[in-house]
């Protein structure tokens, strides 16, 4: 019961008038579950990474700065940030990465996985689809 409910629930946010992907916000290294669920708000309501996502473009400055204005005090030199698996950002500083690997990946899959990590504790929160 519990797998067939999950299953309608991404169905129906999946299915939203216009919606294109169907994201998954990880925040891991916070120093409470308030502020990572409020980073992963504020990642996941901003107008710049839907932009983003929905152009398969893996702009990691809309992602980070996003975190950045979600009024949570962070260290920024501690921020790394995956996408799809895909290594973007790390410890403060954009990193060497495949960028036509990473549009293919976000235009080819529906489901979009985005991974913030921060050094500021040991709070973490998924927001998102249910698993």
């Amino acid at each position: 019961m519990n797998e067939v409910c999950v299953d309608l629930a991404k169905a129906i946010a999946g299915d939203g008038e216009g919606a294109t992907h169907l994201v998954t916000i990880e925040v891991t290294g916070c120093k409470t579950r308030e502020t990572a669920l409020e980073l992963a708000k504020t990642v996941a309501n901003s107008p710049l990474v839907k932009t983003a996502l929905h152009g398969a473009d893996p702009n990691w400055g809309r992602i980070v700065s996003a975190a950045g204005y979600a009024n949570v005090p962070f260290d920024p030199n501690g921020v790394t940030l995956h996408l799809n698996g895909f290594l973007l950002y790390e410890k403060g500083a954009p990193v060497e990465f495949d960028g036509r690997a990473v549009s293919t990946s976000i235009r080819d899959n529906r489901d979009t996985l985005i991974q913030l990590e921060f050094s500021d504790g040991t709070a973490e929160r998924r927001f998102g689809p249910p698993t």
